[in-house]
């Protein structure tokens, strides 16, 4: 199992990253930008604590982005399209991400107890799929 690294390419198929390079139409860099924009009933503030280094399933959320944002310690993120959820790649997860909707996705800790700050719509459907072998984090990168 590789872990990549989240680049803006590398996460293209499952989201982007949220990160200081908002450009404007002159091409210029800002402090502020809209990263994207949408229509929702409401959003809610998660705070996920994670201990375990073995991802078993992966979890879909087809209705809503959600998005994950590294606070404390280091994980990692397994992410797969919708067309096979039993193939998922993994990335070190340094780097705050907004979900596309319905990408298949877990998290590990990869040492200790990592934390991270989740947004989300307020009224999330979840379905869930069972990996045929497990994933388990590294001891360290």
């Amino acid at each position: 199992m590789k872990i990549q690294r989240l680049t803006h390419k590398s996460i293209r198929p499952y989201g982007y990253l949220i990160d200081r390079t908002c450009v404007d139409d002159n091409g210029r860099e800002n402090r502020f930008g809209i990263l994207l924009k949408e229509r929702s009933k409401g959003w809610r503030i998660g705070y996920l604590v994670v201990r375990e280094r073995i991802i078993k399933k992966l979890e879909s959320h087809p209705g809503s982005l959600e998005t994950f944002e590294p606070v404390k310690g280091r994980a990692m993120i397994a992410l797969s399209e919708n067309k096979d959820p039993q193939d998922p790649k993994i990335f070190l997860l340094d780097r705050p991400v907004i979900l596309k909707k319905g990408v298949w996705h877990n998290v590990a800790a990869i040492f200790g107890v990592c934390e991270m700050k989740i947004f989300e719509n307020i009224e999330v459907a979840t379905k869930y799929h069972s990996l045929d072998y497990p994933i388990k984090a590294p001891r360290s990168i």
